[in-house]
């Protein structure tokens, strides 16, 4: 072997020679030389090299991923708003206030105004934002906003859970986090519950607390009522484990829920949409278990009413019981005791979630289902993840089944629930109203204000307030 083929490849880069770096020299008669070829070689093909190109290459890989995900997350998302369209549509609290203060208040007092008895910092900052740009883009822009942060969410939720499981039910999780059910897609106002629910996998990443980890949490409390629930799971937490992590997490949680408890205990905010509040700890239970559970299961789209099959309803009431109980066999039958704990976790939230929604309102909404599902589904694929993890199997039936059943039976649920019916359906036209509007002020000069109909009127009587001087 001579000295030149002779090239330690494993060395370190700092134990390079002066001549493994220096650049190749040409000869005399202009070729270059070989030894400082090998050289160099030898250089770009050291392990040192070659590690640090290959993890570069790959968090490369990772982040194009991530950013093709939340794209077609959030055109998929758009697609979920049915006629008029995500695009030129308005939902009631998006229109009659937080675009109505965007417009007519200054930012900071707007930020901060609390609607329906609690804040919704994050949302009104979004609008915030949207009332820079002319009136007529601020439908596009609430949807496309809410669409592209709601596909981000599903993002991080799936990072959260990929730190606890593998990679395709964590897939799963984030797939039906990004497509949640059971409220009205593509508006600011309904942010907050997979907000929220971003921030409870936050909490239970199992990584070091970092900004994403304690942010998120915080701004869900920020933006929600229910965010305050995350208060109580760190304080837990805390309390369980006793380390930075979860103090940090507790810490960034205070000041949300204090904005959100202080004036409502004081009597500052009030709740005054008419809600009939249920007490009685036995109805609740029985409202969620006949509401609840068997539609984080399978949707609200099957069990919705008008029940002209009594039977059918209930045989489809009792299937969606059926089918948590069917996992926690599994799992229990396959030892998989270690998914029993963060699956208990999960639907423990879910029914905290539950009896608050639930207590407050005095009766089952679609819009209420989502901090409900979401939890339960990813309890449900925990559990499913976990029994697949075990060889074990009961006469021909292997445990490595449920997860794939039950992950096709999410892709069902999901289909059906792609394109839910709401009180937006058919509602006004953006793009006409504020043209509409426009002309109005044009034609009374002295006119300072224009009231805009954003629902089928005079069925629901949501109204935007928008200001002349932003439409002559």
């Amino acid at each position: 072997m001579t000295a030149v083929e002779h090239v330690d490849v494993s060395q370190n880069n700092a134990d390079v020679s002066r001549d493994d770096v220096d650049v190749p020299r040409d000869d005399v008669d202009g070729s270059r030389n070989d030894a400082d070829e090998s050289r160099n070689v030898g250089r770009f093909a050291s392990p040192t090299f070659r590690t640090y190109h290959h993890l570069a290459g790959r968090r490369v890989v990772r982040v194009l991923v991530g950013v093709a995900f939340v794209l077609v997350g959030a055109l998929v998302g758009l697609a979920r708003t049915r006629s008029p369209g995500a695009l030129d549509s308005l939902w009631a609290e998006d229109g009659q206030n937080f675009l109505t203060d965007a417009l007519n208040l200054p930012w900071y007092e707007a930020i901060f105004t609390p609607f329906n008895g609690y804040f919704h910092v994050v949302a009104r900052l979004c609008w915030a934002f949207i009332a820079l740009f002319p009136v007529a883009w601020a439908a596009p822009l609430n949807a496309v906003i809410d669409a592209a942060i709601t596909s981000a969410l599903g993002l991080a939720v799936y990072g959260a859970a990929r730190s606890r499981l593998e990679r395709f039910p964590a897939v799963v999780i984030g797939v039906t986090a990004a497509l949640p059910m059971g409220f009205v897609p593509n508006t600011l106002a309904q942010l907050q519950f997979p907000l929220v629910y971003a921030g409870l996998w936050m909490l239970l990443w199992s990584r070091r607390a970092n900004v994403l980890t304690v942010g998120l949490p915080a701004l869900a409390v920020l933006n929600s009522m229910l965010g305050v629930l995350l208060t109580v799971v760190a304080f837990v937490g805390f309390c369980i484990y006793r380390n930075r992590e979860w103090l940090w997490k507790l810490i960034g949680l205070l000041p949300g829920s204090l904005l959100q408890l202080v004036p409502l205990l004081t009597g500052t905010t009030r709740r005054g949409l008419g809600e009939r509040p249920e007490h009685d700890p036995i109805a609740l239970a029985a409202m969620y278990v006949r509401w609840g559970v068997p539609r984080s299961f399978l949707g609200p789209a099957w069990p919705a009413p008008p029940y002209d099959d009594v039977w059918g309803h209930r045989a489809l009431i009792a299937a969606g019981l059926l089918i948590p109980l069917a996992l926690i066999g599994m799992a229990v039958w396959a030892k998989a005791y270690a998914a029993l704990r963060p699956a208990a976790v999960l639907a423990g939230f879910a029914a905290l979630a539950g009896a608050v929604q639930l207590g407050a309102h005095g009766f089952g909404e679609d819009r209420y289902l989502v901090l409900i599902s979401l939890p339960n589904l990813a309890a449900g694929v925990v559990l499913a993840a976990g029994a697949q993890r075990s060889s074990r199997t009961t006469g021909c039936i292997s445990l490595r089944l449920p997860l794939v059943v039950f992950a096709t039976l999410l892709t069902v649920v999901l289909a059906a629930n792609f394109r839910p019916a709401s009180p937006r359906d058919g509602s006004p036209r953006w793009a006409a109203a504020v043209g509409q509007a426009r002309a109005e002020c044009l034609v009374r000069p002295g006119l300072t204000r224009v009231n805009v109909h954003i629902a089928t009127w005079p069925v629901l009587g949501w109204e935007a307030v928008l200001p002349c001087a932003r439409l002559r």
